[in-house]
This record gives structure tokens, C-alpha cells and sequence, in this order.
């Protein structure tokens, strides 16, 4: 009996020790974010709880930082560039990084809250225009399908202002940082997340949009390479690409932002990117 009385309270012990134990609590997962993605990951948070997942997002306003930040093991995903910068910045800092799934595509416009309507610029007015390459070559070739520039034969979405061949408004090109307040301009050109930011009105402020549909233009969920098969990783991908979800970007951001979700086994052209 007393043996009995003995093994009894001992396995009481274990029990009461394994459920205390930190190995038993709840995993947070560390994302970091734009400010202007805050709605849509508040929605994800709510739903990883009822999964069972703590969520803690922390926000950052550069894109390099980020991935500097999940390579350090800082935060455990990211989600606030797109495939073409993450690209562009794996070549450079050669980080194990992968992306786990595609989110959404924020199409570029052309704003200004002084014009209606391109033919209305003026010459020599000032264009704010991203400072990131890639998005940077975005607007060129946007202000180019606008008829306001003209770029040389064989641009390749990037390079700086030597790639203009004809500007003959005489516009002048001044390269912001994505997390500036935009001041000082009397056009900008930016995505339609960061127009928002700013405080335009895609729909009031937009002279000429342009949708960007390609692979390399969606935004991604980014992990550390050894982390692509974390399974509290892939449920929250999971919870991300799901048509819930894309209705609430839908309904919350009004077309600034326009869901894409692609699995991971169509996102292959990254990867032959980085043998080129």
C-alpha cells in the first residue's frame, strides 16, 4: 500500500512539473511588420489564438533591418517586402533566408493632391519617386506608361537616373525614404500602402495607377532557411492564405492592397535568381 501511496505521488509530481514547465506554455512567434500591415496582422493574431499560437509583431520601417533582425534570430518571420527585394538583398548579404508564401501585391500609382490629371503637371515640378531600387524602377516605368519620361532600351526594372532618356517636362526626381513622411513634392509616386501612410487618398488622389501583377512585385512571409518546415510557421501561413483573410484585406484596404497568395513551389524563379 504504502508503495502504492509512494508511486502515486510521485507521478502527481511529474504531472504537476511537466505542466509548469516552460516547455508547456505557449510558443510566441516573433513577426516583424509594416505599420501599415497592422490591421491584417491583428486579424491573424486573433486567429492564431484560437489555434493555440502566441503572435507578438514588432514593427519595422526598413526593409534591410528586418531581415537583418531574422537572421539574427531577433524575430522568427517577417513580412514586409517584396520576392524582388528579397532577392536583391539576399545576393548582397548572402543571409539563409527563404520566403514561406506570397501575401499580397500593393499596385503602384501616381498621386498628387494639386493635380487632377497628368496632363496638368507642370514643367520642372518635383517627383517624389522611392529610394529603394526596385521600387525606384517601378515608378520610372510607371511615370513612363504615363507618357512623362521616356527610359533607354534595355531597362531592367532597376538602375538609378542615368536609365531616363527623355524627360521633357524637365521633372525633377526626388528620391524619398519609404518611411519618410512625404513633404516638399507636388507628385509622388509610391504604392498604394505607402500613399496611405502619407495621407492620400487612392482614390481621390490617384493621377494614373498601375497595377503590378508579377511574381517578383507580391510581398512575402520571410524565414530563416532551416525554419521553412516550423510547423507554428506553416499554420500561420496557413491562417494568412486563407479566403477569410483575403476578404478582409479586400474589405479593409479598399484595393490598396490586393491579395496573392502563391504556395511555395511556385515561387521557384527566386531560387534560380541567385545563380545568376
Amino acid at each position: 500500500m504504502k508503495k502504492w501511496l509512494v508511486c502515486s505521488f510521485v507521478l502527481i509530481l511529474f504531472i504537476s512539473f511537466t505542466a509548469c514547465s516552460p516547455s508547456a506554455e505557449h510558443e510566441t512567434i516573433k513577426i516583424g511588420i509594416a505599420e501599415s500591415d497592422e490591421a491584417i496582422w491583428n486579424y491573424i493574431v486573433k486567429k492564431a489564438e484560437a489555434e493555440g499560437l502566441n503572435i507578438q509583431l514588432i514593427p519595422f520601417s526598413d526593409y534591410a533591418e528586418s531581415d537583418i533582425a531574422l537572421a539574427n534570430k531577433e524575430i522568427d518571420a517577417n513580412a514586409i517586402q517584396s520576392i524582388s527585394y528579397f532577392q536583391s538583398f539576399s545576393k548582397k548579404y548572402k543571409h539563409k533566408l527563404a520566403p514561406l508564401g506570397t501575401t499580397y501585391i500593393a499596385p503602384m500609382g501616381i498621386y498628387s493632391k494639386r493635380y487632377q490629371r497628368i496632363k496638368d503637371i507642370p514643367r520642372g515640378a518635383v517627383v517624389a519617386v522611392p529610394d529603394e531600387a526596385l521600387d525606384f524602377g517601378r515608378a520610372l516605368t510607371l511615370l513612363q506608361e504615363a507618357g512623362l519620361l521616356t527610359l533607354k532600351n534595355g531597362f531592367n526594372g532597376t538602375g538609378s537616373i542615368d536609365v531616363i532618356k527623355d524627360n521633357p517636362k524637365h521633372l525633377k526626381l526626388k528620391t524619398v525614404r519609404r518611411q519618410d513622411v512625404l513633404s516638399g513634392a507636388d507628385v509622388f509616386v509610391m504604392n498604394t500602402a505607402a500613399a496611405k501612410k502619407a495621407g492620400l487618398n487612392p482614390q481621390k488622389h490617384t493621377l494614373k495607377g498601375g497595377r503590378q501583377t508579377g511574381k517578383e512585385d507580391m510581398n512575402v512571409i520571410v524565414v530563416r532557411a532551416e525554419d521553412r518546415d516550423r510547423e507554428t510557421l506553416q499554420t500561420i501561413l496557413e491562417l494568412y492564405q486563407s479566403d477569410d483573410t483575403a476578404a478582409f484585406i479586400e474589405k479593409e484596404y479598399q484595393g490598396m492592397l490586393v491579395p496573392a497568395f502563391l504556395p511555395l513551389h511556385r515561387l521557384s524563379d527566386w531560387k534560380n535568381e541567385f545563380k545568376k
